[in-house]
């Protein structure tokens, strides 16, 4: 008995819903905080926030946030030395829940969050970074990467009425911080020899742990 030879099957074609045409079908987008950032000054301010006894210390860190969404938050955080080297750090995030920003926010104040208006927050950190400039001294590298100077309204959009000092007794002051290490602290020395001029700036600088200064 022969068998008889199966006929090859034709492969099949995938099905195609046909109640969508495919020129309609779109890509979804997926849209990341940097994006948020990006367009930060289209949604308006939330509140300004800065540490209490900020003008004693001569180091604050001044938060702006944005109200991205009805439960939605953008902020930017800078790190601001009031005294000599303007903005010491600076970092912002998008897309965060309201709850969780207020969460956060003693956190970011190091301390008891003290209100302040927007006009302040502005004057503080642009009167900080033009001083500093004046001795050499430029913003933190993540003041412009993480897009923290596009979460502020530009320079001249606010007027500063409120008469921030920068320097101390009218000079640069330059206190160190806990983590710089010797060849920092005398970069930021050698900087302010070269433009103030020996006799017109002073400093705080220690190695080690932060309570072992020397003046």
């Amino acid at each position: 008995m022969t068998r008889k030879k199966k006929k090859d099957k034709k492969p099949r074609l995938p099905k195609v819903n046909q109640q969508i045409p495919i020129s309609r079908i779109r890509p979804v987008k997926m849209i990341g905080s940097r994006h948020y950032l990006q367009h930060a000054r289209e949604y308006p301010i939330l509140g300004c926030w800065i540490m209490e006894g900020w003008q004693e210390s001569g180091i604050t860190p001044v938060i702006v946030a944005r109200e991205q969404a009805p439960d939605k938050i953008l902020f930017g955080v800078c790190l601001v030395d009031i005294y000599c080297l303007g903005i010491k750090d600076a970092y912002a995030d998008a897309d965060i829940s309201l709850s969780k920003f207020e969460r956060e926010l003693p956190r970011m104040c190091n301390g008891e969050p003290e209100k302040c208006s927007v006009e302040l927050a502005h004057e503080i950190i642009y009167g900080a970074m033009e001083y500093a400039a004046r001795y050499g001294f430029q913003p933190h590298l993540d003041f412009t990467a993480q897009l923290v100077d596009q979460v502020l309204d530009p320079s001249e959009t606010h007027p500063r009425k409120h008469g921030v000092e920068f320097g101390k007794d009218g000079k640069p002051f330059f206190v160190s911080g806990p983590y710089d290490d010797e060849r920092k602290i005398n970069s930021v020395i050698n900087t302010l020899m070269r433009t103030a001029g020996e006799g017109n700036f002073h400093y705080l600088a220690g190695f080690g742990p932060p309570d072992d200064f020397d003046e």
